[in-house]
Parts: C-alpha cells; structure tokens; sequence
C-alpha cells in the first residue's frame, strides 16, 4: 500500500508497492513521461531518471524486488508473484511531480493479472452468469457500492457480460473500506469511470451542496451521453442516485431503469416521491434475506470483535437497536458468546418475536439504557438510533457500534463533533455534555466496512450473481414494468434462472464418502468402439494412452510436433491443435492431453477454441503452479466442455491393500507416522538438459504422485486442512542445484487426526535413489514365479509408503520393486510387508496397473453424462506455495523453517 512521508526541506520522497515486474515498470514511466512531457533514461538496471526539456533531473525512480508480508487482497497468492518496492526521490515541489506520483500510484495499485484470475476464480457463480445472452445490449450501468473486492469482480463480470467500458460509471459510498484505492485503480486501469457518492452527502444534503453538486454534474453528463448514443441508463445503487431526483417523474432528468440494493436505499426512495421508472428490490429479495444477510452479520460480528479484541464481552450487558434481518441475527451471534443481549425495536410484532426467542426487549432505548446499562449499543435500524436524552443516560465509557451511516449520525452534528478525538484504530471517542464519554467505532457508518474486507468474496458470489440475473431480467422487461418497487419479479427471476441449485451444487453439496480406503476403481474398460480419440504428444505417457485407448477400441489420431516416433499403425499429425484440418476435429470424441506439463495450457486452450464442447483427458499435473488461475478462469468460460485430470495413485490396489493390511494387524491402534519416499536418479536426463525444471526443481516431478498418495490414508478434512496450511508450519531440509533450484527436499510436519497426533515425512530427490530402512529379502511363502533376479538392471527409482500404527511397521514398495538381496518383481506388481521389531508379519505381492485404471475411469466420466467436478488443484496450489518458500531462502544453505 502507498506510503508518503512530509518533504524534508527541499527534497521530497515517496514509497511504493506493487505487483509489477521492472520491464512493467520501465513501459509506465515511459507513457507517464511522454504524458507530461519528460524524457526517461536509464543510468543502470534498476533506476529511472526523468528530465525535463533543459535536461534537468525532475524525478529519481529506483526500485527492487519485495515481497510483502501479507497479500494485498483477500486472497492468499500461493504462486510466485513479482513485486516492486519503488522509491520516487525528486528535488522539487511542483504540480508536474505531484501528477506523476499520482499516476504512477494508479499504476501500482491496480490489480495483477494473476490477482484478478484469483478474484474470478473466487467468484465462480458471477463467472458463471456473467455471460453475452444476459441481455445488457443497448443499455448503460451506474453502479453505487461500497468499494471492495466482490464489487470489482461484479462490474468486470458486467462488462464481460457485454456493457463496454466507457458506458459503466461506479461510484463508492464514501466507506473506508480496505483496499478501495485498488479497486478503483483497476476500474481506471480496464476503462470504466470511478468517482464518489458519499452517504453522508445523501443523507445531510444541506451540509454538502458543493460535493453533491459535482457528484451530480458528473452522473448528469454520463447519463446524457448515454442517451445521446441511443443507449438507456439501468442504476444498481442503495437508493442515493434516486435521492437525488434521477427516477422522480419531473426529474429533469431522468434514468430508465434501477435495482435497488438495501433497506436504507428503500426508504430513500419511498421518501423521494412518485417514481416514474421500474425499481427492482433486492433488498427484500429471497436472495438478500436468506442468503446475504447472514453474511453480513458475520462480517459485522468478525469486525467488532477485531475492535473489541481488548475487552471481555462474555457475560456483560450489550444493547442491539432494531431487530431485523442483520439486527436479529447480528444479536444471535453476541448471544452465543456469551453476552446478555437486550432489544429495542420500534415494531410490536417484532419486539414479540425477540422476547419469545428469550431476548430482554425494550420499547425505547431510554428504557433500555435505564435497565441495562450496557457497555456497548449497537445500531442496525437504518434510522436515528439515539437521542440526545439517551446520550444523557449512557454509561461512562460506552461503546457505539453503527451497522447503517445514520444509527448514530447525531454525534456528527456540530453539537459534538467539536468535542471528539480520534483514537487510532479504534474510531472517535466524544466527550458528552454531562462529562461522561462515549465511543464510536470506527468512522461512525457501516462498521464491518471500517479498514476492512467486510464479506469474504465467495460469501457475496451468490448474492452478486443474483444482482447479475436481476440486471439481465430488468434489461430484458423494463417496458413491461409499471413504474414503482418490485420484489416478486426479483425472487422469479432468480429462482428461473437456477441460482440457488448453483449455489448450492458450488459451495454445499455433499462429496461421495471418502474414507482412506475408498479409491474409486474402475478397472473394466469403457466403451469407445468406433470412437475417434487424439493423443497430443506421444512420449511416454502418450505411448501408455495410446495402448490403453487402442485395446477399448478407439480409433486413434496422434498430434506430435516433436515427430518422436510416430506409430505407424495411427493416422499422425506433426503440427499444432491450431492446425489441424477441420475435418480431423470435427471428428474427435475424446482428446489426450499427455503433452509436457508446461504446454498443456496452451494445447486446452487451442483444444477448446476449436471444440467448446470437447472432452479431454489431462495428463498430470494439469498446469504449472503461476497458471492455475489461468486454467481455472479457461474451464469456467467452457462449462459445456467436460475435462478430467488423470491421477494414477488415486486408483492405487496396492495402497488399498496397505491400508486393509493396518487395519487387520492392528484393529485397535491409530495411525501414527506417514512416511512417503519417491526418488528417481535423473542425473543423465539433467546433464543432457532433459526434464529439468527450474521452477520447482524437485517439487514438479514425484511430489503429486506423493501428495496422492498420502491423502488416501487421511481423512478428508484433515487433507483439505494440510493443503491449505503455511508451508513455513513444516520443518523443511533441502538440496539447492543450481541446475534445477532445488534437488532434493524433505519435509516433516505433525498433523492432528481426531483426538491423536500424526507426524508425516515427506522425501523426493532426483539425483540419487533412497533405499528405505528395514527393507528385507523376498521369504519364502511368496511364489519363485513372482520374484526372479536379473529382471532388468538395477532400479533407479523407489517409491515406499511407510505407516507406523500401534508397534507395527507397514510400507507399501510400489513398482519397480528390488529386494535387498537382489530379487526382483515384474512391472505393475507391487509388495506389501508388515514388521513388528524385527518379525516379519505379512509379506504379499498385489498385481495391479493404477495408471490402466486411472485412464479408464477417466474415460468413463467423460463418456457418461453424470456431473464432472472441476479438476482439483489444491496440491498444486501446495506446491506452489512450498516453492515460493524455498525461493525466498538463501540458495546455499539447507532450509529450515518452523
């Protein structure tokens, strides 16, 4: 976030963050200076220097590399991200410094590519509805919201949804919230126009003339070019713009249509006189009351609490003034943290509700402050909650928290704004007229937007898709509507256009039961007789997909650029997707993706230009870590195109069997060591430039296969939960290269599972092979037709699970398997054995070929017509996340980070 500091005498400084690369940079200090008519030279890699027409230095520019300890918007940047700390340095004070700050700022601040892919992907259902047939054709949009993230990925959504740019115009209502500088940055940045419409203008417009008068000439010259190009003018405000005569019936002038947001807007609009155009109210909408409300008043209870950290609010006396949908349910959240909550509301029926739900209720808040005497008030009415008689029985010290801009807006008069003092962080504290003291939190308007995110972004998607499905609608059928408030349409509208089963398919569904031991196994072939299929790339898993698909009877098409062997017995091709003939796409059923993981983006996206509707088998892993966003964005745009990822150990015989094998030996123990070994010696490949990976070094080659199969002996929450967590939680040792960044790396963590601990190691190299401890020879009870020596010649690779429950000692040897004393089994056969001390318990060999059955299920779900989930990316997003860590270490010193 930007930083400035006051000019010490004649020189002046300023700091800046943000998520550019330097060649970024460079090009903004080049449009910036052509702009203001400076010329920009480069004295070393890292500086700028910008003169004017005499030569003379007007601005210093430098900058390095940052990394910031906190993202900078709501979610978590698991992938490596440049970012630049840039330091402005000029010796004079004059308007053209102040303007390239400003503008450079603006360039700074907007949000990355990534971060909006991360933004889109957190919005899946306004993703999903944001589409070209909403209807938003010939119509203009002013948008009025507080200005957070949910509301940028709403207004981006819009404009994908067919509203160009210049015709949107978004207005904040004048909250701090968090981060507002960057959303309207990145309006500016994609062309849409950002200004203010502050609540507090609206609400006390005698106080405001001048700001309300420039609010108005702006929104009065959007609207008139808007109709001049033959377009009509839809508003999605909280009733502000309607204040202010737009929607009236001898407004001079006049919007077509508006989707009204809260219940504060709807009293405004009732207080503004006859309407003369269709409102839609969303306020009172199933959508709003069943599903946003209950958001919000968990964003009200996480921020008051945050204010509040330092007081104690189990046991003591709390006021909450109105009881309605954020009242009722801000007033159950206090309740179940222990506070006594008392009641005011204005409403008969309503003050029943509260006390036949056990609340004490008050008529009057007088009445209440009396009998109370509570240490905090909070306001959700909407309207004035207090008096200047009840500020003369509030109690010394007391806490007022607002949840709507007028709840307390009293204290903002004259009368006692001269006697308040800020307290940072907290809000303004004023004196009374009877000496007391009396604290309002935060800037005196909606509290859970006070320097903050207010509602995680996926807690508003629904609700910001359902404003979506409203705009299409009233678009669609404003000349049907007669002039006035409309809520049923709304509830119709949405309801028709299947939000709630989205909602719910997206967020609530119940997984099938996934227990350690369910794989999902599917070892029968599908039927794809007489059905086209197209392998991209024919290395080694494309040879192994090409086998499988030829036996189920597919007719195959090979598309292999590298010309690497092509078979002689399929119809090749040696170019692109994008070249490929009409004819040969148009008569694909199946694709296979088993491409290198670097261009399998780029293949699924020319896969899909050519075939929306196409289905396609991926290869492991699905992309590189910094293009998951990218992917995921990819997918949502096709939602007509069905895409399964092929995860070998997810089908694994031999670890089902490992873990029957636990449970037979000991029934009673719990689990208590993972341990997970996948080596490979790559020495010669890497020497030879082959399978190097500079990115993530060891982490992109086994270390997926591991992760997969590590979750098949956690249960699902505890996996979701490790995913997701820091990295840095982990004791981590690794092998710098600087071939490859990193060559070898362990990891070891504990975990908790149910009410006992698990410690997990995790180890991968790819420059040598690890032989696990405790390995023993082939015995006897297994069959001499099973292990022979001189199968081939000594494995470079080894692939162990080990599990420790009770006092036994469990490891899986997946394929290829070698004995210590040189004994070897056959491909696709794998080993089981059990120890106690130094007995051996169990010894068994499981014949099984999980790839076989990985892509045969795979097939099956793209055949069939069930629902696919979207592929999961959370272990890659671990990967993602683990490399990030290691990059920021010193490169020759073994990490250790707990």
């Amino acid at each position: 976030m930007m930083t400035t500091q006051n000019p010490p005498l004649d020189r002046n400084w300023h700091v800046l963050h943000g998520p550019v690369t330097p060649e970024e940079l460079r090009a903004a200090l080049g449009q910036i200076a052509s702009v203001h008519g400076l010329l920009v030279t480069h004295p070393q890699p890292d500086t700028a220097v910008l003169l004017r027409e005499d030569q003379s230095v007007n601005v210093t520019v430098r900058w390095r590399d940052h990394l910031p300890q906190a993202p900078d918007s709501q979610a978590h940047n698991l992938e490596s991200e440049t970012h630049l700390e840039v330091l402005l340095d000029s010796s004079a004070d004059d308007a053209t410094r102040t303007a390239l700050v400003n503008d450079l700022t603006l360039r700074l601040r907007r949000h990355s590519d990534s971060e909006l892919g991360r933004l889109r992907t957190h919005l899946p259902l306004i993703d999903q509805y944001a589409t070209a047939d909403l209807g938003l054709d010939g119509w203009a949009l002013i948008f009025r919201d507080h200005y957070v993230e949910n509301t940028l990925g709403f207004l981006l959504g819009i404009h994908r949804a067919g509203i160009p740019a210049h015709r949107i115009y978004a207005l904040a209502k004048g909250d701090r919230t968090l981060r507002r500088d960057r959303v309207h940055a990145t309006l500016l940045a994609h062309g849409i126009a950002s200004g203010v419409l502050d609540n507090t203008a609206i609400n006390a417009p005698a106080s405001h003339e001048i700001e309300l008068a420039a609010a108005r000439a702006t929104v009065d010259a959007f609207i008139d070019e808007a109709h001049a190009a033959g377009c009509r003018v839809l508003v999605i405000d909280d009733g502000g713009l309607i204040a202010q005569g737009y929607g009236g019936r001898d407004a001079p002038r006049r919007v077509d249509a508006a989707i009204e947001l809260t219940v504060s807007g709807i009293k405004r609009i009732d207080a503004a006189g006859p309407l003369a155009i269709p409102v839609l109210n969303l306020a009172h909408s199933e959508l709003k009351t069943r599903l946003g409300y209950h958001e919000i008043a968990e964003s009200c209870a996480r921020r008051l609490r945050a204010l509040l950290a330092a007081h104690k609010l189990s046991g003591r006396r709390v006021l909450v003034v109105g009881f309605g949908e954020l009242g009722s349910r801000l007033a159950g959240n206090l309740r179940a943290q222990g506070a006594q909550v008392h009641i005011v509301d204005t409403d008969p029926l309503t003050l029943i509700t509260a006390a036949e739900a056990g609340y004490t209720t008050h008529r009057r808040v007088s009445d209440a402050l009396i009998a109370a005497s509570p240490f905090l008030v909070v306001g959700t009415a909407g309207n004035d909650a207090i008096t200047a008689t009840d500020l003369t029985l509030m109690p010394d010290d007391v806490f007022l928290a607002p949840f709507a801009t007028k709840d307390f807006s009293l204290l903002a008069t004259p009368r006692y704004a001269g006697q308040a003092t800020n307290v940072p962080g907290l809000g303004r504290r004023y004196r009374l007229d009877n000496g007391r003291h009396a604290t309002v939190l935060g800037d005196g308007r909606s509290l859970n937007l006070y320097e903050a995110d207010a509602i995680p972004n996926q807690g508003y998607d629904a609700y910001r898709a359902g404003t979506l499905i409203a705009a299409g609608w009233m678009c669609r059928n404003a000349d049907q509507l007669t002039p006035g408030v409309h809520v049923e349409v709304v509830n119709d509208a949405v309801r028709a256009a299947g939000l709630y089963e989205a909602y719910y398919d997206t967020y609530l569904t119940t997984p099938p039961a996934d227990t350690p031991a369910a794989t999902a196994l599917s070892g029968a072939a599908p039927n794809v007789g007489g059905l086209r299929a197209c392998i991209v790339g024919y290395g080694v898993a494309g040879r192994l997909h090409a086998e499988i698909l030829a036996d189920a009877g597919a007719s195959l098409t090979i598309l292999d650029p590298k010309h690497q062997h092509l078979p002689k017995d399929f119809r090749k091709f040696t170019t692109g997707v994008d070249d490929l003939p009409d004819a040969v796409v148009s008569a694909v059923a199946l694709w296979s993706v088993c491409c290198p993981t670097a261009d399998h983006l780029p293949v699924l996206r020319s896969i899909l230009a050519r075939d929306p509707q196409a289905r396609v088998l991926l290869e492991k892993p699905a992309c590189q870590g910094h293009e998951i966003a990218e992917l995921t964005a990819l997918l949502a745009s096709h939602r007509n195109a069905r895409l399964v990822l092929v995860d070998q150990y997810r089908h694994s015989r031999a670890l089902d069997a490992l873990w029957k094998t636990v449970g037979e030996i000991e029934p009673d123990a719990t689990i208590h060591h993972i341990g997970v070994t996948f080596s490979k010696d790559r020495t010669v490949d890497i020497s030879r430039g082959r399978f190097v990976d500079r990115s993530y070094g060891v982490l992109g080659y086994e270390w997926l296969h591991m992760l997969t199969a590590l979750r098949q002996f956690l249960p699902a929450e505890v996996w979701t939960t490790y995913l997701a967590d820091d990295p840095q939680r982990s004791e981590l040792t690794a092998t710098y290269d600087p071939r490859m960044f990193v060559s070898a790396l362990t990891e070891r963590t504990t975990i908790a599972v149910n009410d006992h601990h698990v410690t997990l190691e995790l180890a991968s190299t790819i420059t040598g092979s690890t032989v696990i401890l405790g390995s023993t020879p082939r015995t006897g009870s297994v069959g001499r037709s099973q292990w022979s020596r001189g199968r081939r010649p000594s494995d470079d690779r080894h692939r162990h699970i080990t599990v420790h429950a009770g006092q036994t000692r469990f490891v899986a040897h997946l394929d290829p398997v070698t004995a210590p004393d040189g004994w070897q089994l056959d491909r696709n056969q794998h080993r089981i054995t059990a120890h106690r001390g130094d007995r051996l318990l169990h010894d068994d060999v499981i014949e099984d070929s999980p790839l076989h059955t990985a892509v045969r299920d795979a097939v099956s779900q793209l055949l069939s017509d069930s629902p696919i989930p979207p592929p999961d990316l959370s272990p890659l997003r671990r990967i993602a996340a683990l490399a990030q860590l290691l990059r920021a270490q010193q490169p020759d010193l073994a990490l250790t980070a707990s």
